[in-house]
């Protein structure tokens, strides 16, 4: 199974892969659904997804390729090894716009290598709707991130400030 969305960023490609090479940036991108754990150690990190339904998944995340400044892949595990999946961000120039625009295509797309029965079941019944639509709050999160959108109107919530020590 394989969910994407796709969206066009008022940054150039390199400014986005600038952003997205480094793992601990993706926290702020989910907002609330995503609760980091423990932050990229150079091999991986872990969060809680915060899923449909109340229902909560502890996730292992690895970098598994890079190749600047066009895409990033990543591996999921949840449920102890029984669900693995990719999450792969492909960023292109705009099609047709002069270099010096400054605008990307940015796709993302979530996949499933191996699922357990729960996460098939999930994916079922709404599980990949909703997969699909934190796919692009994730996209428009990055763009506001890179300075090029105004905050949506849909109840989507900001990232929580980090406490000062």
């Amino acid at each position: 199974m394989e969910v994407r969305a796709i969206r066009t960023i008022d940054a150039p490609p390199d400014r986005v892969f600038a952003f997205l090479e480094e793992p601990d940036r993706h926290w702020q991108l989910m907002g609330r659904r995503l609760e980091p754990l423990r932050t990229y150690d150079g091999q991986r990190s872990q969060a809680r997804l915060r899923g449909p339904l109340g229902i909560h998944r502890t996730l292992w995340i690895e970098m598994a390729g890079v190749r600047p400044p066009l895409e990033l892949i990543g591996r999921v595990e949840a449920g102890r090894g029984q669900t693995v999946g990719t999450v792969r961000w492909i960023i292109h120039p705009l099609p047709g716009a002069a270099p010096e625009s400054g605008r990307s295509n940015v796709e993302l797309i979530a996949g499933t290598v191996v699922s357990g029965w729960l996460d098939r079941l999930l994916l079922v019944f709404g599980g990949a709707r909703w997969l699909r639509e934190s796919l692009k709050l994730v996209l428009e999160q990055l763009e506001r991130e890179l300075g090029g959108a105004a905050p949506p109107d849909r109840g989507v919530a900001p990232p929580e400030p980090e406490p000062r020590d």
